[in-house]
């Protein structure tokens, strides 16, 4: 009976204790790189993957399905 109700306690201790675990356990961290244009490309400009141009195929099915990578990655505002 003892032994029970001391799993039972040590049970809801730990729930008790994860419940507050991911609002208290929060390292403060500092952007190292924040404002490089370099890590986070031009502020409001365009994605620079859409400078990179590709050969045009006969068919024209990778072109399509750039365009299709395209829009699902970046769509119109």
């Amino acid at each position: 009976m003892k032994k029970g109700l001391l799993n039972v306690a040590v049970v809801i201790a730990l729930f008790s204790l994860a419940s507050c675990f991911g609002q208290h356990n929060k390292a403060p961290s500092k952007d190292v790189h924040k404002g490089s244009e370099w890590v986070y490309g031009q502020a409001g400009g365009p994605p620079r993957q859409l400078e990179i141009t590709y050969p045009e195929d006969e068919t024209g099915e990778v072109a399509e399905k750039i365009e299709n990578i395209r829009h699902k990655l970046y769509p119109a505002k």
